[in-house]
């Protein structure tokens, strides 16, 4: 199972720094180089890579789309940058993206999730309540299920969907309804001589076919597990 954890992440890959560094100079041009002035361009790299070690592709995307929208006269410093990346999650809002991820999955997609410990929370407090009852009912238990799961400090990541299977027709029938269809397929005797074993019937029709319908012949086969259902 993958994990998703804040602590032991490896660093940021190379290459995302590189283009991370590179987005930004487009963003901010010499504002963000003055920041890292006198600075070896290597010992830069190194520093975003390990301070943003376990941010996902999803995170830095968020981080960037919010440098974009920026009306400030500077450059964000890492910590501002990492902060964009993740700004604190919101129950309520979370609450609704929980609603529409679980709604998701209950038709095979994924969701869109902004962080794994929305998903968990969602199934700590229940995906029936969570798609059947509003947010002020509730709001007190899933606040408590978001702390809990933040708290933990590491998440696993979230699952695929499957969608589930339907559960299967009930197929028995009454010994009532069995007695009628065997009268039609012309084994109407074997049930009454079967009561304590209730597939003696079975191998009455298959010592003595003779007579009997194929279609009784098949079903008694099939009770007695000689051919596949």
């Amino acid at each position: 199972m993958q994990v998703v954890n804040q602590n032991q992440a490896q660093p940021l890959p190379k290459l995302w720094v590189e283009k991370l560094v590179q987005k930004m100079q487009v963003l901010f041009g010499a504002r963000f180089a003055q920041q890292w002035e006198g600075i070896d361009p290597n010992v830069m790299m190194t520093e975003w890579a390990e301070e943003l070690a376990g941010y996902t592709g999803e995170e830095i995307k968020r981080g960037l789309d919010a440098c974009r929208s920026m009306t400030k006269g500077f450059a964000p410093t890492l910590p501002e940058f990492m902060a964009m990346c993740r700004p604190p999650i919101n129950p309520e809002a979370s609450f609704y993206e929980a609603v529409q991820g679980m709604a998701a999955r209950r038709k095979g997609e994924r969701g869109e999730w902004s962080h794994p410990a929305v998903y968990h929370a969602g199934i700590e407090a229940g995906q029936h309540d969570l798609l059947n009852c509003g947010y002020s009912v509730m709001k007190v238990r899933w606040e408590k299920a978001l702390a809990n799961q933040l708290a933990k400090g590491q998440w696993a990541a979230v699952p695929d969907a499957h969608v589930a299977l339907p559960a299967p027709e009930k197929t028995q029938m009454s010994e009532a309804e069995a007695k009628k269809a065997m009268e039609r397929l012309g084994a109407g005797d074997v049930l009454s001589k079967s009561r304590k074993d209730h597939k003696a019937w079975a191998r009455r029709v298959l010592e003595n076919p003779k007579g009997k319908s194929p279609t009784a012949v098949a079903m008694a086969q099939r009770a007695l597990g000689e051919v596949p259902a």
